[in-house]
């Protein structure tokens, strides 16, 4: 867990403009440092905080713990419970399936355009992500394989050339990152989206947009059916409602 915030402890003499900026600053902090252990389930989906516990841990006042909470409540990450405190959403099952139809519009799209646009440099990089692989006993390699996985994809959106469409491809791969941190925790994907990505990329190389619709939405297919069955059949289940 995270503990000390650098910087969060007042100074002797501090003019009120400076110590606006040092609020700001500690509020995006404390909130960038919450957003990332809500997406990576540190803190788990359902479970509940209070501004003083996360004041204490992050050794600040409650001024940024709340606007950094403010924050997370506007990206529907955190809810409000009137007197009891805080609480990460929960995930559920629907949330999953309507992530996963609306990445398969938009990615099935940005693939077909990407086919007409995507020059060799950016296939080289597609290709150097493919390859990032992880351990399920090691947090770091879990993350870096999860980041890799979500710059993947959102750089064939960029590759389409649509940065609307970038901008919402985005978007769904962050609502499905939590998703993502439980299922590879309980199975090792490596190997499956290695082949997957990297037949992806060689669908982009050949300029092949049918074939290119078709794969993306089949992969993102596999990876649905492999969460809900490791889902349903572990203990993490608990942290995902129906």
């Amino acid at each position: 867990m995270i503990g000390h915030i650098p910087g969060a402890a007042a100074g002797a003499g501090e003019t009120p403009e400076r110590r606006a900026k040092k609020s700001v600053s500690l509020t995006d902090s404390v909130y960038a440092m919450l957003r990332s252990e809500i997406l990576t389930c540190v803190l788990e989906p359902g479970s509940e905080v209070s501004e003083a516990e996360l004041a204490e841990r992050f050794e600040v006042s409650k001024t940024p713990v709340r606007e950094a909470l403010a924050k997370l409540r506007s990206e529907g990450l955190v809810k409000t419970f009137p007197r009891r405190g805080y609480q990460v959403v929960p995930v559920t099952f629907g949330d999953m399936n309507e992530l996963f139809d609306l990445r398969n519009i938009l990615e099935a799209g940005a693939a077909e355009l990407a086919c007409a646009r995507i020059t060799d440099a950016e296939i080289a990089n597609l290709s150097r992500l493919a390859d990032v692989a992880y351990d399920q006993l090691e947090q770091p390699t879990l993350k870096s394989f999860i980041q890799a996985n979500r710059d993947f994809h959102v750089a064939i959106a960029i590759a389409s050339g649509n940065e609307r469409l970038h901008h919402l491809l985005a978007l769904q791969m962050d609502g499905l990152e939590r998703f993502f941190y439980l299922g590879a925790r309980l199975r090792n994907v490596s190997n499956e989206t290695k082949n997957d990505h990297h037949a992806i990329v060689e669908t982009l190389r050949r300029r092949d947009a049918a074939a290119a619709r078709q794969i993306v939405i089949r992969h993102n297919e596999i990876t649905r059916q492999g969460l809900f069955q490791a889902l349903t059949t572990s203990r993490i289940q608990s942290s995902v409602a129906l």
